[in-house]
């Protein structure tokens, strides 16, 4: 099967699971969070600030090796297992120690039971991201996508079912431990490999170098995303925090549907271009003038309809949250398209120069933030978001280097879908207008259906190519050829 099969094939499965995924997830979500409120989702989010960098740092760091080697050995994955699991180790062992501290800080004792309770989730995961790399490597995404299905399906379950029995916020600490648990049992029953001891310094020193610049990029990540989290918690409190953290689970849901099943296949999918000799920038330019034309409605459309959508789904005690998700929604945009440009760079061996730009992202985005703190909620929001804006040529510089290729149409293949998606929200703010008064559900849903029908029209009359594209990637034959 060639890779642009592959890559089709992976896609579908990502993207179906992810979404089965998230609707089970985001129901479980809906469900919990009215039946704790704001205040409990906002003790949780202190303390899973820390838990979900920890987990992130050992998910995709030193595995990420596996994906860009060329022909790893038993040495290497040997090496990179049990480097990964004494990252996670020490990780486990760094959050129980500093549980009390981080506690103190924000004034809140049961947030230290709450990071010693989850540093369990960051040892399992260490010992099962090879088994995941092995997956994606070999494109074994139905088994990823079943995998990710049934660890929201029982964690929420369990979650549901504390919170029912009056175990309150300890509910979001078993809903996690089971969704974790379920994930671990499957990556390593879909897999033959079995870790050993057989390695050597060199795989060692090998994997450890290429993991040390990928650890520093997932570091910046989760210092990116979650210093908001922090600086709100510590400055306006849990409420304010819940706010926040409930418009950005919104925008990580949503980012995770579009982005994560191109981010995800595409990475390896680079890889094994490169390795046939192939030009992987072409396959770059390719997805992103498609993830244009579903990220820009997509997110925007959220925008326009964050006060609606919040009154509808969360009830009038989260409207706080409006003017935050709106702004964050731009966010999203981002991420769908810079994820992307991320794999390709890592699946290029070149994790230094986009850890150093993302360091950069950290630095800015925490001068603005504190400079807007005395504003308040809102005017944080838009701090962090606009650091993210305002260093993406830098990106798009290093993409287009590394492809070999032109930055410009990698920008300009985002002009049409800003335009028409500029037109769509126009129209689906006179249709919100108009049904105003009436039943807050048909409000959303034609609202949204407007949207949806103006930006298709667009689509047909001015992006036939898009069209065209998307179809040439959905037959295998075509795929073939590109690859």
């Amino acid at each position: 099967m060639s890779v642009g099969h592959k890559f089709i094939k992976g896609v579908a499965w990502m993207a179906a699971g992810g979404w089965t995924e998230q609707a089970i997830n985001f129901a479980v979500f809906v469900t919990m969070a009215k039946l704790l409120g704001p205040e409990l989702y906002g003790l949780l989010s202190m303390a899973a600030v820390f838990i979900v960098l920890a987990e992130a740092l050992v998910r995709e760091s030193v595995s990420e090796y596996l994906i860009a080697h060329e022909d790893p050995s038993d040495e290497d994955y040997n090496a990179t297992f049990w480097l990964t699991a004494g990252l996670g180790l020490v990780l486990a062992l760094v959050l129980w120690a500093a549980a009390w501290p981080i506690a103190a800080v924000y004034g809140h004792e049961i947030v230290a039971g709450l990071i010693r309770g989850l540093s369990v989730t960051v040892l399992l995961i260490a010992f099962t991201a090879v088994p995941v790399a092995i997956l994606r490597r070999e494109f074994n995404f139905r088994v990823l996508s079943l995998r990710a299905i049934a660890g929201v399906v029982v964690g929420g379950a369990v979650g549901i079912g504390m919170a029912l029995t009056g175990w309150g916020v300890w509910s979001f600490v078993g809903q996690w431990i089971a969704m974790i648990s379920t994930n671990v049992v499957m990556a390593w029953t879909a897999v033959e490999w079995r870790p050993g001891l057989a390695t050597t310094r060199g795989h060692f020193r090998r994997a450890g170098g290429f993991g040390a610049q990928v650890l520093g990029l997932r570091m910046a990540e989760l210092a990116v995303v979650q210093m908001p989290t922090v600086l709100i918690g510590a400055t306006l409190g849990p409420l304010a925090t819940g706010l926040y953290s409930v418009s950005w689970r919104l925008i990580e849901t949503l980012t995770f549907l579009i982005s994560t099943p191109l981010r995800m296949v595409s990475q390896p999918a680079f890889a094994a271009v490169r390795r046939e000799g192939g030009r992987a920038g072409d396959l770059l330019l390719d997805i992103a003038r498609l993830t244009g034309v579903v990220a820009f409605p997509f997110f925007i459309g959220l925008a326009v309809v964050a006060e609606p959508v919040l009154r509808l789904f969360f009830g009038e005690e989260w409207l706080g949250a409006a003017p935050v998700l709106s702004v964050m929604a731009f966010l999203g945009v981002y991420f769908s398209i810079a994820m992307v440009q991320q794999s390709f760079c890592l699946a290029a061996g070149k994790a230094g120069e986009i850890t150093l730009l993302t360091w950069a992202n950290v630095a800015l985005g925490a001068a603005l933030m504190l400079f807007a703190a005395r504003w308040g909620l809102v005017a944080i929001t838009a701090a962090f978001v606009a650091a993210h804006y305002l260093l993406w040529v830098f990106r798009y510089r290093l993409v287009a280097r590394i492809g070999e290729m032109p930055a410009l149409p990698l920008v300009t293949c985002n002009v049409m879908p800003a335009l028409a998606t500029a037109a769509m929200a126009g129209a689906v703010i006179v249709a919100h207008r108009l049904l105003a008064g009436g039943p807050l559900i048909l409000d959303v849903a034609l609202s949204i259906l407007t949207g949806i029908v103006v930006f298709a029209l667009i689509t047909l009359v001015f992006m036939r190519d898009r069209l065209a594209l998307f179809l040439a990637y959905a037959r295998p034959q075509a795929g073939e050829a590109s690859a």
